[in-house]
């Protein structure tokens, strides 16, 4: 039938820069990888339950009629990705998926056009469930049994020229299509360089993330984050790039050009930290919600803007955190001690002494006698 053909067709004019058929089979392979990694923790934290890994890796289970998948990557990368810095204050960090609008709404909007379109085309109800890195199915390896792009030893996928710096989502269709040949499973060889480039050993085998110590999900992650995996951190205050920058193959990737994912349309690559550390709700919602960012909310990204100004280690930034030591949340309070011993000016140690006299939140006492031990002193 023309459809596949057509459906491609339309799936490149709406600007996506990949797209692939798959059949809706069950995904074995992936199941037992799953259960496997989870059995040694490496899930924890994840999202991902024991119980529903045969959801994640069976597009039946989310439509019963299922028998074709839509495979569909979009690039984030723009020409304008990196931005000069700018400004005498101390500066935070963006990974590159996250500068400009979310990514969601971004990939959302072309597939419901895409889903639009393939029953205005057919002219008869279909089934089609959407996903926009949204539901449960194992993305990754429909898009590699869709020929779009095969997976790296850093676990991303590498769609074409396009490689990793790629969104992927998918249209679940009771639709009978012919599928893609599969994508070829290895294209890395003997490459480690995104192994040796991970900041904490994340990357713990090729092929195999360790979540629990993958800064990306770490910048996203709920409350109190391991003293360990503070300093580890750096500027980073949502997501990490450190293994797809380090990829030879990501060197001459294509940029996509999105205009959604500019930098100017969002928070962009290196924002001031300190307007964002006591952000006001209202200018959250206007100026972080927009990005990809904004789904941890206003108390995980300040908690992480901290972190940022800990690491710094700018004086400048005091005042600020000692604002923040007031603040109702004791995740901002805590991480904001915590940056305050980093820094150890006098006025930090003066500051975390009146603190602890009032603070009510253990965790959080914890953290400013640590500061105090530490030796925020003159």
């Amino acid at each position: 039938m023309a459809l596949p053909g057509d459906v491609k067709s339309l799936a490149f004019d709406l600007g996506f820069h990949a797209v692939g058929i798959a059949s809706a089979e069950p995904f074995v392979e992936a199941e037992r990888v799953l259960r496997e990694r989870y059995a040694r923790g490496l899930l924890e934290g994840s999202g991902y339950e024991r119980e529903d890994m045969h959801v994640y890796t069976n597009p039946r289970e989310t439509l019963p009629t299922a028998r074709s998948v839509i495979a569909v990557a979009l690039s984030y990368l723009t020409d304008d990705m990196e931005e000069p810095a700018t400004g005498a204050g101390p500066r935070g960090w963006m990974a590159r998926f996250s500068r400009g609008l979310d990514y969601h709404r971004v990939l959302q909007e072309r597939l419901f056009a895409l889903a639009d379109y393939i029953q205005i085309k057919l002219g008869r109800p279909t089934a089609i469930q959407m996903f926009a890195d949204t539901g449960p199915l194992v993305d990754r390896s429909a898009a590699i049994r869709a020929g779009i792009g095969s997976r790296g030893k850093n676990t991303c996928v590498y769609a074409g020229e396009y490689k990793s710096w790629v969104i992927l989502g998918e249209l679940i269709t009771d639709i009978k299509l012919e599928p893609d040949e599969p994508a070829p499973p290895d294209i890395c060889g003997e490459c480690n360089k995104c192994v040796e480039a991970c900041p904490t050993g994340a990357i713990c085998e090729p092929y195999a993330v360790d979540v629990r110590i993958c800064l990306s999900h770490i910048t996203q992650s709920k409350g109190f984050i391991p003293h360990r995996l503070r300093e580890k951190m750096g500027t980073r205050i949502y997501g990490c790039d450190t293994c797809q920058s380090a990829c030879p193959l990501n060197k001459d990737a294509k940029p996509g050009n999105i205009r959604g994912f500019r930098p100017s349309a969002g928070l962009g690559s290196n924002p001031e930290l300190l307007p964002l550390l006591n952000i006001s709700p209202e200018e959250f919602k206007a100026q972080v919600e927009p990005t990809s960012a904004g789904w941890i909310g206003r108390t995980r990204f300040r908690r992480n803007v901290a972190i940022a100004l800990g690491n710094i280690g700018d004086p400048a930034a005091v005042p600020g955190l000692v604002e923040a030591l007031s603040d109702p949340e004791p995740v901002v309070r805590g991480h904001s001690a915590w940056a305050l011993g980093r820094i150890g000016a006098s006025d930090a140690r003066l500051a975390l002494e009146k603190a602890i006299a009032s603070e009510t939140d253990e965790q959080v006492i914890g953290e400013i006698r640590e500061a105090l031990d530490r030796g925020a002193s003159p």
